[in-house]
């Protein structure tokens, strides 16, 4: 491996990597969940499952009372994962629907495809990825994701990201979320590297940096796609992911090297 980042008083060689709001940001696609769920009805019809609601009310009373009860679970801080698959079995049984296991992977596989229309990510952020691995570190995902991991990982792949990380971990497989020591644990393991030689790269002080920290990595705070307030910060803040190469390599004449904290008396 090449010599790594530098950090502080650290060597890093390996960088996890919060998804959501780190990584990408979400819009709610409105008119391509629809058409989703217009198309879930045609294959549940076809498979013979009835009597079935319009597509706008099994978009509401499905997909949207999943994600209600998730940001619900999600503002208590609870440290346990929700079941989203479960909690899709409920709302779909509410309404006198039964699938069997196959079928509802299937339709659920749909409505995950049309939230590939509210991804957005940043142009440079394949580029930023292709050179930190280039500089010899280890990339992987560390991600609060309540959803079925397949569809995730088929989203990733559809951003042209799945390449580029060499794991992937996500709360729906763990059970637990950051931040829990658990699943920092289970991302340092798959990802094959001690949480010393580790950095944290999030947005979310509570979560992805408070929650590392604890796990013995270091911290970067990004505040590309939002600024989280409150007490503590990381070991270093930059505004882009695209600032990482010159945090972690900076030039030999210093240029700017991002915010970088430093003595942060609440660590």
């Amino acid at each position: 491996m090449a010599p790594g980042g530098r950090l502080g008083g650290c060597t890093v060689e390996a960088l996890l990597f919060d998804y959501g709001l780190t990584l990408v940001s979400f819009t709610r696609p409105s008119e391509a969940l629809l058409r989703a769920h217009e198309e879930v009805i045609r294959q549940l019809q076809a498979a013979g499952v009835g009597p079935l609601p319009s597509a706008a009310t099994l978009l509401a009373e499905v997909h949207d009372r999943v994600e209600e009860t998730v940001a619900r679970h999600e503002a208590t801080g609870a440290l346990g994962e929700i079941d989203a698959v479960a909690e899709e079995r409920h709302a779909y049984a509410a309404l006198g629907i039964r699938l069997s296991d196959e079928l509802s992977e299937e339709v659920a596989a749909l409505v995950q495809q049309a939230w590939w229309e509210g991804v957005t990510m940043p142009s440079a952020t394949v580029a930023t990825l292709e050179e930190l691995r280039r500089r010899g570190l280890r990339l992987g995902i560390c991600s609060n994701a309540p959803y079925r991991a397949v569809s995730l990982r088929l989203q990733l792949a559809h951003l042209g990201l799945a390449g580029l990380f060499e794991s992937v971990t996500f709360s729906s497989e763990i059970g637990w979320r950051k931040p829990a020591p658990q699943i920092f644990a289970a991302a340092l393991d798959r990802l094959g590297v001690e949480a010393s030689v580790c950095a944290m790269v999030g947005d979310r002080r509570r979560e992805d940096i408070a929650g590392a920290r604890a796990a013995g990595m270091a911290t970067i705070r990004t505040r590309e796609h939002r600024d989280d307030p409150g007490p503590g910060d990381a070991d270093a803040v930059i505004d882009g992911l695209s600032d990482l190469v010159k945090l972690l390599f900076p030039p030999q004449n210093g240029g700017n090297r991002g915010s970088v904290v430093g003595d942060d008396t609440s660590r």
